[in-house]
């Protein structure tokens, strides 16, 4: 399937969230395929014999926009953590676009720890630097 207008959707198929463009700096939207050996190893010529895995555990990490507001910032790890299969490990069903292939995949993933940083607060509001979020495959 090719771009269908969004980069990642969490949840469950029958309760989706969408993360919004508009808090997704797109430049730093990337997704790495990650293709795992067994066994590969290389022969008394020097040819490497690979035996690559079918399953590909994948990985996908942007940074929102700066300036993120505290009700964004909220809003945004609500909808997450309400949609995650197990909120001890952070474990999220994930669809994801994958510029290399033109497509989507749907995967189990974890989300490790995020660091937001203040860029500034006062007695009414709080606003974040660019926060980090990245969701990894089993």
């Amino acid at each position: 399937m090719a771009y269908s207008g969004y980069l990642i959707k969490v949840g469950p198929q029958n309760n989706l969230y969408e993360i919004p463009m508009s808090i997704i700096r797109a430049e730093t939207y990337t997704v790495f395929k990650s293709v795992t050996d067994l066994d590969s190893y290389v022969d008394a010529d020097g040819v490497l014999h690979r035996n690559a895995l079918s399953h590909i555990a994948n990985k996908v990490e942007f940074e929102t926009i700066p300036l993120l507001t505290n009700t964004q910032f909220s809003d945004l790890m609500t909808n997450l953590y309400n949609r995650m299969i197990n909120t001890l490990e952070r474990k999220i069903s994930v669809t994801l676009y994958i510029p290399e292939t033109d497509s989507y995949v749907t995967q189990d993933m974890y989300m490790p720890d995020i660091k937001p940083t203040l860029y500034y607060s006062d007695a009414t509001k709080i606003q974040y630097n660019q926060i980090r979020l990245a969701f990894i495959g089993y």
